[in-house]
């Protein structure tokens, strides 16, 4: 996916397919290939997900598929459910390695009776898929409520020589997902297995090491004690079992770094063609919002603490109420990048001229899915205690009582946060941001404490600039690689007269003049502040004086004069017309 959100089937199959050589001679992949820009979702996974579960394949397959990962991964728990039996293998006589030419991991070890080597495939793609993209925490919690914990194989009796090749690993998927989610996967399974793991010295050193971590992470153990556990293999030897265990986790490191660049040509591209088609499917994004969805009650709304300076809270009944959103063809594309980015849990940076509906796009995408919208007028008044909280009197003489700020709030609750004019912000409250925009679970306030950053919880930022200024807009702050960028273009001549005739019936016949005169005024005054040519749209090609909303201000001026337009409009009627622009 490239850096501003657009994301290309037949672009991602073929990278995927030049990251994996191998896959190209085989017939049903080259075929899908060749179908080019005809290529369907729907195709692309039901030939791939035979490979998602190879460890060879999975991690540079999520990586190019990122967007429609969630699909890859509810289709293998799907066909995993219809396994027999995933506990135990059925002939233990001998080992059975899969290399990187076999493409449907399920039938090759179904076949062969080997259903708990199956399952802790699928436990370390599942971990690698979840490592790289977050947002499958639910998705990958589903396997596990039919499947056993990753470490099935600690639980058995009888314990052979083959089963032994297979510890380590198993011991280092499980410790990598407790990483992941510790609140969530301590309490899943039973991990009692490693207290007596740890006191069998005779086991490898990088196992008893696993075995340590994963109990000082499900005891939360203290440094003595952990130290005391780790004495079973050495000060020198823990370091070597860390340094391996660090190179164990790089392969995903690489893939996540390689999101983070972006060829040239493919950004010229991007910045050439703001229209740039994208192939995924809007309901699976929305259905991911039905995952990580947290309903906040109205009585939580009213436990807010009282809003700091131009804060405001929407929710979705203000949306409703208020202005109707249009989905124009200008606006539908960066509705689908903002929409793609939100299913992922990216933060998103939007930027265009004012008026461009920025803040009314955001406002629609959380009406969509159900969610509260907390929006943050930034300048040089707001710091990072506004953000965070701080101590404040109560009644009692002498006494503080720590009160959040609103971003701790959002953190919290699970609202959208959109900090408006994101460039104007301080440098403290950058600071502050760097955690969520990295995607931490966790969120520190000022007071020490640490709080879990809801599943629901997103995070926005707006930029206002001029049609000039877009290409090069966000991208000189040390920041800005942590923002997927998106693109949002001024409404055309012919978007205007949609939104106008859409928000207003009555003026139907009456739009085209009133842009006309709206286009009109618009270039006469940038001409006399900025020596524009006239003639030019103003709503396109300039840094627009007035903007949308000036001219939905003035339709509901003309609105309240209560005139019938259906027929030939008067003298009067104009005359009271031009007089209220």
């Amino acid at each position: 996916m490239a850096i501003d959100g657009s994301f290309s089937l037949h672009s991602s199959l073929t990278r995927f397919l030049h990251s994996c050589p191998k896959l190209r001679s085989f017939p049903q992949f080259d075929s899908l290939a060749n179908k080019g820009s005809l290529v369907t979702e729907d195709e692309v996974v039901n030939e791939l997900i035979g490979v998602f579960l190879n460890p060879s394949y999975t991690i540079p397959l999520i990586g190019c598929f990122r967007p429609v990962a969630r699909i890859f991964v509810d289709k293998a728990v799907a066909l995993l459910r219809l396994v027999p039996n995933l506990r135990s293998n059925t002939y233990a006589a001998t080992s059975i390695s899969m290399d990187d030419q076999v493409v449907n991991a399920i039938e090759f070890y179904t076949q062969r009776g080997r259903g708990l080597d199956l399952h802790e495939l699928a436990c370390c793609a599942f971990s690698h898929a979840l490592d790289m993209c977050p947002f499958l925490l639910s998705s990958v919690l589903s396997y596990f409520d039919y499947a056993p914990a990753p470490f099935q194989r600690f639980s058995l009796k009888q314990v052979t020589l083959v089963e032994e090749i297979h510890e380590l690993d198993v011991a280092r998927i499980s410790y990598r997902l407790l990483l992941i989610e510790p609140e969530i996967f301590s309490k899943l399974w039973d991990w009692s297995c490693f207290l007596d793991l740890v006191k069998e010295p005779h086991r490898k050193p990088d196992l008893l090491w696993c075995g340590v971590q994963i109990l000082r992470v499900v005891l939360k153990l203290g440094y003595g004690a952990t130290e005391s556990l780790m004495n079973i293999i050495g000060a020198e030897e823990a370091f070597e079992c860390l340094w391996r265990w660090e190179e164990f986790c790089r392969d995903t490191s690489l893939e996540k770094t390689s999101w983070f660049v972006e060829p040239i040509a493919e950004a010229d591209h991007v910045a050439g063609s703001p229209h740039r088609s994208m192939d995924f499917s809007q309901e699976n994004c929305l259905k991911s919002f039905g995952f990580n969805y947290q309903s906040v009650s109205s009585s939580e709304l009213h436990d807010l603490q009282p809003p700091v300076r131009s804060q405001r809270l929407t929710t979705r009944d203000d949306i409703s109420v208020s202005n109707t959103f249009i989905l124009t063809s200008t606006l539908k594309k960066s509705y689908e990048r903002v929409l793609l980015a939100v299913s992922q849990k990216w933060p998103v940076l939007l930027y265009g001229p004012s008026g461009s509906g920025k803040s009314a796009l955001i406002a629609k995408l959380a009406q969509d899915s159900g969610n509260q919208v907390l929006s943050i007028q930034m300048d040089d008044q707001i710091d990072g205690r506004t953000l965070v909280g701080s101590y404040v009197c109560t009644d009692r003489p002498g006494e503080f009582r720590w009160q959040p700020g609103s971003l701790t709030q959002a953190v919290q609750n699970g609202f959208w946060i959109v900090f408006e004019d994101i460039n104007k912000a301080p440098s403290d409250v950058h600071s502050i941001l760097i955690s969520l925009l990295e995607g931490s679970g966790s969120f520190e306030t000022g007071h020490g404490e640490v709080i879990r950053v809801s599943e629901s919880f997103r995070i926005f930022s707006t930029i206002a600039v001029s049609k000039f200024d877009t290409s090069e807009c966000a991208g000189q702050d040390s920041l800005s690689v942590l923002w997927r960028r998106v693109m949002i273009q001024p409404p055309d001549n012919k978007d205007l007269q949609e939104i106008v005739k859409v928000r207003y019936p009555d003026m139907e016949l009456l739009a085209g003049k009133l842009i006309e005169t709206f286009e009109r005024v618009n270039s006469i005054s940038m001409l006399q502040i900025a020596g524009f040519i006239p003639g030019s749209s103003a709503s396109v090609y300039c840094p627009s004086r007035f903007s949308l909303r000036d001219l939905l201000k003035w339709c509901k001026r003309i609105a309240g004069l209560g005139f019938c337009f259906a027929g030939s409009v008067s003298e009067y009627q104009c005359y009271c017309v031009y007089k209220e622009v």
